[in-house]
């Protein structure tokens, strides 16, 4: 039914009632002034708020109750501009201990969440052929040692031998020389003591065993070289012997993995009786003393954050400050990842893979108009809103030029004045229209 035919039956019936009582009072004695008028008073009333009622039905194309709707009132003052975003505390320097060989898990001594000390024992593993091998290695090397002094010894009896060859040819010589020498005096006096034939005898006995003497010196120093060869050599065996020892007690000694840094563990990647291959994954360290908060900040905010910005860090337990050290370059999931270093010393409730919450402070804005932020409304943007009327019993849409904003406030640079009131509350059902009023 219209809202006009319904108004008009309800008066309607409401003056044949004071009608009737009016009648039946005719004939009773006559009430007072007051009883007698207040009926029509009330008539009056009830068909006034019914005309005011239609009356703003008039100016509004539709009508909202007001228990549904948020307000938020024009201010005045500083203004801090931050943006927020949400995210985990991770370690800055993190170190995975992998396994050096082959091996079977043995025993696994921590757990992640311990926290453990540079030289704590992590894990036991074991590879019987590594500790084979460590023992036939060594096994090997006493062998070389001995043959090298083997042939060091032998090597010295060799020129020793070749010393005294030396000197008997060289004794020889010099003898020979000196039976020439006397001969060669005799022979050119021509006495005929000495025959021409044994001079040259003895001419040629001596060039023969100074050639032999030469041979030996050449032989000797030969001798030394080579024995000088021989023994680089020999060094160069046991070397190469001592470091294959040295790789397989570096191998047998991996199979004991210790913590590498002061650190927590974070995740063990092994499980005893596992058989586990060269470069897997054993534990993952995590220095506490080095975290950083890593926040996601949506993509529409991004564009006001810089590094060097101060941003303050809510562990839900403590509030530390840091500054933003990194702005990654991608866009992931609507979000952009922003590193924050700690200015302030970590709290004793930080801990790797702790939610946290972050407020990145973008600008200070002193004397200027703001309002909370209404739903959907962009900042450095024209934005629709709908004002309060003065009286509170209309909402009409307006044009807004909106400045930089907060995580719940935003800047008003034209359209409102201080003390207007705009709401603030999801405006889809009615945002088709220009105006509309409130019950």
């Amino acid at each position: 039914m219209p809202f006009w035919h319904e108004l008009c039956n309800n008066t309607f019936t409401m003056c044949c009632y004071w009608s009737e009582r009016l009648d039946i009072s005719r004939s009773k004695q006559k009430s007072p002034f007051i009883k007698r008028y207040l009926p029509w008073v009330l008539v009056a009333i009830v068909v006034g708020s019914g005309l005011n009622y239609a009356w703003s039905l008039t100016q509004a194309e539709f009508s909202i109750d007001a228990e549904r709707l948020v307000y938020g009132e024009v201010k005045r003052g500083d203004f801090t501009v931050s943006v927020r975003g949400s995210g985990l505390l991770v370690p800055d320097k993190i170190q995975w201990l992998s396994a050096s060989v082959e091996a079977r898990v043995d025993q696994i001594l921590v757990k992640p969440g311990k926290v453990v000390k540079q030289g704590d024992l992590i894990a036991q593993l074991s590879n019987p052929k590594l500790e084979q091998l460590l023992e036939e290695t060594r096994w090997e090397l006493e062998a070389r040692v001995a043959e090298s002094k083997a042939s060091e010894v032998a090597q010295k009896a060799e020129m020793l031998l070749q010393r005294s060859q030396m000197l008997n040819v060289k004794l020889n010589y010099e003898s020979s020389k000196l039976k020439l020498d006397a001969q060669t005096v005799l022979f050119s006096q021509k006495t005929g003591t000495v025959s021409k034939i044994d001079y040259e005898k003895t001419r040629l006995e001596t060039i023969q065993l100074k050639q032999r003497w030469d041979i030996q010196k050449d032989i000797l120093k030969t001798l030394a070289e080579n024995s000088i060869a021989q023994a680089n050599a020999r060094r160069s065996r046991l070397l190469k012997m001592q470091k294959t020892l040295e790789r397989a007690e570096q191998q047998v000694k991996h199979l004991t993995v210790y913590a590498s840094i002061d650190s927590v563990v974070q995740e063990v990647a092994i499980e005893p009786g596992q058989r586990i291959s060269m470069g897997s994954n054993i534990a993952k360290l995590a220095q506490k003393s080095s975290l950083i908060a890593e926040l996601q900040v949506p993509e529409l905010q991004i564009r006001d954050v810089a590094i060097g910005q101060r941003v303050i860090i809510d562990t839900r337990n403590n509030e530390v400050i840091g500054v933003v050290s990194r702005i990654d370059p991608a866009v992931v999931n609507g979000n952009v990842q922003v590193d924050v270093e700690f200015v302030d010393p970590l709290p004793s409730d930080a801990r790797p893979d702790l939610s946290i919450d972050g407020e990145i402070k973008i600008a200070e804005i002193s004397n200027t108009l703001f309002v909370a932020r209404p739903l959907f409304a962009q900042s450095e943007a024209n934005s629709s809103l709908y004002k309060i009327s003065a009286d509170g019993q209309f909402a009409e849409r307006i044009t807004v030029k909106l400045g930089k904003g907060s995580i719940n406030q935003v800047q008003i640079l034209e359209g409102l004045m201080l003390g207007e009131k705009v709401i603030i509350s999801d405006p889809s059902s009615w945002d088709s229209y220009q105006k509309v009023s409130i019950n």
